[in-house]
């Protein structure tokens, strides 16, 4: 991004920053003088054409004998939080120490993963190191930081209720799509327990504390560490998932079904070979079971791959009476296996073709679905024998999943058990153990997040404690927090949700009573962790199958508004000769001719919202052939607010001067758009394939004059077929038509699809419709007080987490600010 003032105030921004380090260097006056003498002459010397160029096309300067040049350049190339009216403001602002968070263009176009978040607010607060993705200047200066969670919702309903989120729109300037993976840990366990390196280098925060905190750290730490049953087998550190699977004597201590022994003869065994590495793919396995004549019987199988697809769900009818169908766990009722074909022999025959020679099953007392499916498998991780307590003792699954995944599972009044969300489970806390290791789960059990256990601190058999190895230049962020008297604060509706114990934790029943706490504890907190919860409480009753169709319902919104009917159409018109026509307003991601009606039309869906939009106001009256053809919009509940909607897009300050144009070559640059004034900067979109550039760009001008300008251009050129309107698509998005990173086909697992579920997804069945918007409205206004009772020169991050489920990846959104005078 380049500067957006002219020589002059480049000038003089130079000399007020030349008279600062003159000032705290005790430079003489001379000195500064012809420092500012050579910039003098280098800035206007240059040729205007090379200078505005360089600017436009984001070509680096070369570097001048002043080596501050070009670090102004370089930050200036980035997208400023603070972006207000004046730049040159905000740089002089700079000076004075405000903090300023900024991406490149190309950063804020990809999403941001709970590990590169956890990196912003561990710098933010501690100073130990720029985070890969974004810089922070003038960290030394925050007062504080703030990370917000609106539990439930996610960036589609960021942007269904866009018109009622108004302070999150103002006051954050900054906007990333968040993307959490499967098996990844709970987000507030995972600040509060990111390990960081202690050296010289790390930071002057923790380097002058010494190395007391290390010691009193391990002195914590190092006796548990040492005979800890998970760490004295596995040892401390995270290794492959080889290191974790059963060994056949172990198999058989367990009562694992195995080749050759007495009861398995009639054993199915799998196509397995010994051919088993770390990048083998694990798959999660679990089994539902009636009793019957001759004892336990499977009723159902599901199977779950390594990316929590479900790749196998059976109901399985067994061969002998049933006398209890254990309804209350498995969620089987006679009714339900009424109609079942399917025997044991047809599951066995499916999961021997769906398994890999070389996959890993996981499961939770694994040994007991072995022996339902009258199957062996020589490869297995038991995560009932993985996570041990102390004691030596196992822990059910639902515990598991609940402080380890922070998930919900077997809850009552589901109807039973689901084999294919305890299997997903159970596969996500395998993944958890193997990427973060032993000595992480065994902190976990120390720090108090596995709640309500018994952590018996046996004593080895020898009557001692080994000495504790020499001190490792490791720390726990919440224990860096503690030692450097930086006080954290937890405030939450849910009682049982992680907090550190050397943070303050408060529970409060209700949104607002969070938000008085906040307001009552701020003054005297560093780093603070909040949490609303009334939009997720409002969905806990939905079933993860509703609310994957009200997520399909939002996403579906988004594309009608994309969307426009053309018609009616030539009989001879085809569907490539449609497309061709209709792609110069913008990338097209379905088109469809419909025969249904009397004459042909055409249905067109757009990836982006600009596209629709020039092919309604451009193309609204065409004709084709003698035929007088319309472009007209969808009219739907959906898109009745469609105009009001756009209008604020337009105005949205993070598409403050931006300009969409389509129809686009790299040579229009500097023949077409340079004329309306210099060009702050350009984003040519790929094809994700390919990396061939689109045809379409957005480009960014210094000042609204320069826009209008282009605006009312129209463009024409390269023969009339390029068009302009102002920009509606924030840079973070890639598209409006596809904000699902991964869709499958989800079920239930009683054999119920989305579609028969779309009578119960209607918004009467979460409140209605005017009510969710009056929800929004209230949390959006927390958040604003929220915002306000910072101090300032504060850090604050609000994240809308999305869902991260088996049923598709429906990403979250990230919302970044620092708090100032300009911010309010």
């Amino acid at each position: 991004m380049s500067l957006s003032y002219t020589r002059g105030d480049e000038l003089k921004l130079f000399c007020v920053k030349q008279q600062l380090l003159a000032k705290a260097c005790g430079l003489f006056f001379y000195e500064w003088f012809y420092h500012t003498l050579v910039y003098c002459l280098v800035c206007f010397c240059r040729p205007v054409d090379q200078m505005a160029f360089s600017h436009t096309c984001g070509h680096k300067r070369k570097r001048n004998d002043i080596s501050d040049i070009g670090d102004i350049v370089k930050k200036a190339r980035k997208l400023d939080e603070n972006t207000g009216d004046s730049e040159l403001n905000l740089q002089l602002q700079e000076f004075k120490g405000i903090p300023r968070l900024a991406l490149s263009w190309d950063d804020i176009q990809e999403p941001i993963t709970q590990k590169q978040l956890t990196e912003l607010i561990v710098f933010a607060s501690l100073g130990m190191k720029q985070p890969s993705w974004c810089h922070l200047d003038n960290q030394n200066n925050v007062s504080g930081v703030n990370v917000t969670v609106l539990e439930g919702l996610g960036q589609l309903h960021f942007y269904k209720y866009h018109l009622q989120f108004k302070n999150l729109r103002k006051r954050y300037r900054i906007r990333c799509s968040f993307l959490n993976s499967l098996g990844a840990s709970p987000l507030l366990s995972d600040i509060f327990n990111t390990e960081l390196s202690i050296s010289e280098s790390t930071g002057p925060i923790l380097a002058g504390n010494g190395p007391a905190p290390k010691n009193n750290f391990k002195e914590n730490q190092e006796g548990h560490l040492n005979w800890h049953p998970i760490t004295h087998k596995y040892g401390r550190e995270a290794q492959g998932l080889t290191r974790y699977l059963l060994s056949t004597d172990e198999m058989g201590r367990k009562a694992f079904p195995l080749k050759g022994d007495p009861g398995c003869e009639s054993f199915l065994c799998t196509d397995s070979d010994e051919h088993v590495t770390d990048s083998s793919p694990l798959y999660g396995l679990d089994c539902e079971m009636c009793v019957t004549e001759c004892g336990k019987e499977v009723t159902r199988v599901s199977l779950v791959d390594s990316g929590g697809c479900c790749v196998l769900d059976e109901l399985v009818k067994p061969e002998r009476r049933i006398i209890d169908y254990c309804t209350r766990y498995s969620g089987i009722t006679k009714a339900l296996l009424k109609p079942v074909t399917t025997r044991l022999k047809d599951v066995q025959v499916k999961l021997k073709e769906v398994l890999p020679r070389d996959a890993v099953l996981v499961g939770h007392s694994l040994d007991n679905d072995l022996k339902a499916l009258n199957m062996i498998h020589p490869h297995v991780i038991d995560t009932s024998l993985l996570y041990r307590r102390a004691s030596g003792q196992r822990f059910k699954l639902k515990f598991l999943a609940e402080v380890v995944l922070n998930k919900k599972i077997q809850c009552a009044g589901n109807n039973g058990h689901n084999p294919t969300e305890d299997a997903l489970a159970a596969l996500q806390l395998a993944q958890y153990f193997i990427n973060r290791g032993p000595r992480k789960v065994v902190e976990l059990d120390l720090d108090g997040i596995w709640r309500g256990t018994c952590t018996v601190k046996e004593t080895p058999q020898n009557g001692s404690i080994h000495s504790p190895d020499p001190p490792q230049s490791k720390i726990r962020f919440r224990d860096a927090l503690q030692f450097t008297n930086r006080s954290a604060v937890h405030f939450s509706r849910v009682p049982g949700s992680d907090a550190s114990q050397t943070s303050k934790k408060l529970t409060c029943s209700l949104d607002r009573e969070v938000l008085s706490s906040f307001k009552r504890e701020i003054p005297s907190c560093f780093f603070s962790l909040v949490e609303f919860s009334s939009f997720a409480e409002k969905t806990e009753t939905l079933s993860d199958a509703k609310k994957y169709c009200l997520y399909q319902k939002m996403l579906a919104r988004q594309r009608e508004m994309c969307t426009v009917y053309v018609g009616p159409l030539p009989k001879d018109c085809t569907e490539k000769s449609v497309r061709k026509l209709f792609r110069r307003c913008g990338p097209i991601q379905s088109l469809r001719l419909t025969t249904t009606t009397q004459r042909t039309h055409a249905v067109i869906v757009f990836e982006l919202l600009e596209g629709a939009f020039l092919a309604v106001n451009s193309l609204g009256d065409l004709m084709l052939d003698g035929c007088s053809v319309q472009v007209l919009r969808p009219v739907k509940e959906s898109t009745l607010d469609l105009e009001v909607f756009l209008k604020e897009l337009e105005r949205d300050l993070l598409e403050e001067n931006v300009i969409y144009v389509s129809g686009l070559s790299e040579k229009d640059i500097s023949q077409v758009f340079c004329q309306f004034g210099p060009i702050k900067c350009m984003i040519l979109p790929k094809k994700p394939p390919s990396g061939k550039l689109r045809r379409h760009a957005f480009i960014k001008y210094h000042n609204a004059e320069s826009v209008d300008a282009a605006l009312r251009s129209s463009a024409e050129s390269n023969g009339g077929k390029m068009k302009v309107c102002k920009a509606l698509t924030p840079l973070h998005l890639c598209s409006w038509t596809g904000q699902a990173y991964q869709s499958v086909d989800y079920n239930s697992g009683e054999g119920e699809s989305i579609e028969s579920e779309e009578g119960d997804c209607s918004v009467q069945q979460l409140c209605h419709e005017s009510e969710v918007k009056d929800l929004m409205r209230k949390l959006d206004c927390k958040v604003g007080k929220l915002f306000k009772a910072l101090p300032d020169k504060a850090l604050s991050i609000i994240l809308l987490p999305g869902q991260t489920r088996a049923s598709g990846f429906f990403p979250g959104l990230c919302l970044i600010g620092v708090k100032n005078d300009s911010s309010l």
